[in-house]
């Protein structure tokens, strides 16, 4: 596979696609509207931090993270100014660093649909781990209906590298396997939408922790 951290620094070093992304997104609207006050949220794969900078001027307390050096070098300089929002280099093929039970909120908007089942599912329990008692994941993927689906070169199920690019599009089965161990389910749709240049297919997550 074609290395996806330098692809996505070229990428965002470029801007391209991402310069109409200056106001929050539908997404990120209703999980506003579904948390609480104050609370300290975990941004993975913030791309280039506009949803995050939402959340932090709403009131919460934001550390947003990618894998991209160049994103977290443009992150910062941009919202410099907004308080309770930091931002810091963070790849989800890794342990996380952060203490159990830290978050309020993991949100993570077309960011997890990058990684084998194996590496999603470790990403998965990390996530729950970070997460404090019944606290949120909200999370945005590329489903299985999308156009691109079965596109490129298969690495395994479900997921396929098409120039470049790796994509793991997410079924609503294997979603739901993903969340059965942890997680309780509040929201989960299908749905097609506009995503940057392009019509996509999508499935969307809000569910919250369950702590033994």
């Amino acid at each position: 596979m074609q290395d996806q951290k330098e692809l996505w620094n070229k990428t965002i070093a470029s801007e391209g696609v991402f310069q109409s992304t200056t106001t929050q997104t539908d997404f990120a609207e209703e999980v506003l509207s579904s948390i609480q006050p104050r609370s300290k949220i975990l941004d993975v794969g913030c791309g280039l931090g506009t949803d995050a900078a939402i959340f932090a001027q709403a009131g919460h307390t934001v550390l947003a993270t990618d894998f991209s050096k160049v994103a977290i070098e443009k992150n910062r300089e941009k919202f410099k100014t907004v308080p309770h929002l930091s931002f810091e280099l963070l790849d989800l093929h890794n342990p996380f660093r952060f203490n159990a039970n830290e978050f309020d909120v993991v949100y993570a908007r077309l960011s997890l649909h990058y990684f084998t089942d194996a590496v999603t599912r470790n990403i998965f329990n990390e996530i729950h781990r970070v997460l404090k008692p019944t606290g949120y994941l909200c999370f945005l993927c590329k489903s299985t209906s999308d156009k691109l689906y079965g596109e490129g070169t298969e690495i395994e199920k479900d997921m396929f590298e098409r120039k470049g690019h790796v994509r793991h599009f997410f079924s609503e089965e294997y979603t739901r396997s993903l969340l059965a161990k942890h997680f309780e389910i509040d929201i989960l749709e299908l749905g097609d939408k506009r995503i940057y240049t392009r019509d996509a297919s999508f499935i969307k997550v809000i569910a919250h922790a369950i702590k033994q």
